[in-house]
């Protein structure tokens, strides 16, 4: 069994800890047990109890059909999906008709802000605790920031600049949204501050390292156009050689080869769960399928369009189903009919199904980032400082081989604007079927478009979604965002 932060017995301790707990009877006042974070905390296994909740909350695996479809994909131009029970609110994203009543933006900001709230209890109680050595206090330190600041960013990428709660003892429960330009420095510095206490290596698969906090960095510097530091820091980064491009890219996503050296910041799954819920998405209708998998009726399902921008040679075509025979022995076409007519109905397979999956839950471990995002992180970084340059195409070119497809030349690119719609292809030919095709988008400014010409009544405000309605209502200092 592979080696993974245990989340599930964690959530359950911190929840017995964390948690008051009163009788059964109607508004009974009387109190069981009582948590006290300043002597709870004085033991490492209580830190580590805290500190894996907050793991728990921040990993959005059972929630990753959501988070990394619905709200990622589903708006663009790669993927979308159809049938089923889940249909009915998969519908507003593809078409952008989404609202603030939406339960999808209301569980992502509680599940998000819950795990700042544990991030919290952590570090404002760790400069207290005197039993255990300064060297291991800021490792779980440097922990506690990575959860809360990668839990920040998260919900930077939807809703823009929120509120910064970082104290659960404050008196101020209605806390207003500060400045775009307070909410991403405080963030920067959290990410970099962790980077600093967190080692390169750890003991479990899922903790948080120096190359995990390096990279969701990078990421945020770039998805807020601060191009040299993302370039910068993409650079420290690579500097740590922890890190390489797994040689075959249609086996990456098995769940034999997830100890790998491309992984950098990953959402650990287990088939006995938290799982991997995806392949039960994309299995096509009567598809034949081992006994303990299952195929739901809701199906995810990949746009012909996109499909056919690949170069006919790439190996990432390999993780697609494009025709197969059903159960009844009949050959089903997916990319297009007879006549040409696109299906829109390819479905990846990016994630190997697992042999061992127990239900719908696979044991593919969902990668956050890896290091062919950096690699174009930097590539594209480098290009809007200064235009076409080398460096970007060699990035980009390591990418590239390990697809099987030509090498790029810096002549072939006269502008950095050609360059830059050039690597949006690319990071979709690398990327699809990994939650990163809206914001990929929105940074490159054809998010809006790219809707209107599918049809879509889009509109420029909805680059950003509103903020769930229910939190307006309970916070009259928090503003809704523009369009809602």
């Amino acid at each position: 069994m592979k080696k993974v932060l245990n989340l599930v017995t964690g959530i359950a301790l911190v929840i017995s800890c964390l948690v008051p707990m009163g009788c059964q009877e109607f508004l009974a006042e009387e109190v069981f047990t009582q948590y006290d974070p300043q002597s709870f905390l004085q033991s490492e296994d209580g830190i580590k109890k805290v500190l894996y909740g907050a793991y728990s909350r921040s990993q959005v695996n059972n929630g990753m059909r959501e988070d990394q479809w619905t709200l990622s994909e589903f708006p663009t131009d790669m993927t979308l999906e159809s049938g089923g029970q889940f249909e009915k609110d998969a519908l507003p994203y593809i078409n952008f008709q989404w609202d603030a009543s939406s339960g999808f933006l209301r569980n992502i900001w509680v599940q998000m802000y819950t795990a700042v709230r544990d991030a919290n209890v952590l570090l404002e109680n760790i400069d207290n605790v005197t039993s255990i050595p300064p060297a291991r206090l800021a490792q779980y330190k440097g922990e506690a920031q990575f959860i809360r600041s990668e839990a920040f960013a998260h919900l930077y990428r939807y809703f823009g600049p929120v509120p910064l709660v970082l104290t659960t003892s404050t008196d101020d429960l209605q806390p207003a949204r500060p400045t775009d330009a307070e909410f991403i420095a405080f963030v920067a510095n959290e990410l970099t501050e962790a980077a600093k206490n967190l080692p390169v290596n750890q003991a479990l698969r899922g903790q948080a390292d120096k190359g995990a906090a390096l990279a969701v960095l990078t990421k945020f510097y770039l998805n807020t156009k601060q191009w040299q530091k993302s370039a910068d820091t993409a650079k420290e980064l690579i500097a740590l050689n922890k890190y390489k491009l797994y040689p075959q890219i249609e086996n990456l996503f098995a769940t034999e080869n997830e100890n790998n050296d491309e992984f950098i910041f990953i959402y650990p799954c287990l088939a006995q769960g938290p799982g991997n819920v995806y392949m039960a998405h994309a299995f096509p209708p009567n598809y034949p399928i081992l006994p303990n998998w299952i195929n739901y009726g809701a199906q995810f399902r990949t746009y012909t369009a996109f499909y056919k921008t690949f170069d006919p040679t790439d190996r990432r075509l390999r993780m697609f189903v494009t025709e197969y025979t059903d159960t009844k022995g009949v050959k089903q076409k997916l990319l297009e009919d007879a006549s040409g007519k696109p299906l829109d109905n390819a479905r990846s397979f990016k994630y190997t199904p697992d042999p061992n999956a127990i239900s719908q839950n696979n044991g593919n471990d969902i990668p956050v980032i890896r290091y062919a995002d950096i690699l174009l992180s930097r590539a594209e970084a480098l290009n809007e400082v200064q235009g076409p340059n080398q460096e970007s195409i060699d990035l980009i070119n390591q990418v590239r081989a390990r697809a099987g497809v030509p090498a790029l030349k810096l002549a072939d690119f006269a502008s950095k604007e050609k360059l830059r719609d050039h690597l949006l292809k690319e990071r979709g030919w690398e990327f699809f079927t990994e939650g990163k095709r809206r914001e990929d988008q929105i940074r490159m400014g054809t998010f809006i478009s790219s809707a209107v010409a599918r049809g879509k009544n889009a509109q420029p405000f909805q680059v950003l979604y509103p903020l769930p309605q229910s939190e307006i209502e309970a916070n009259p200092n928090l503003t809704q965002n523009e369009g809602y």
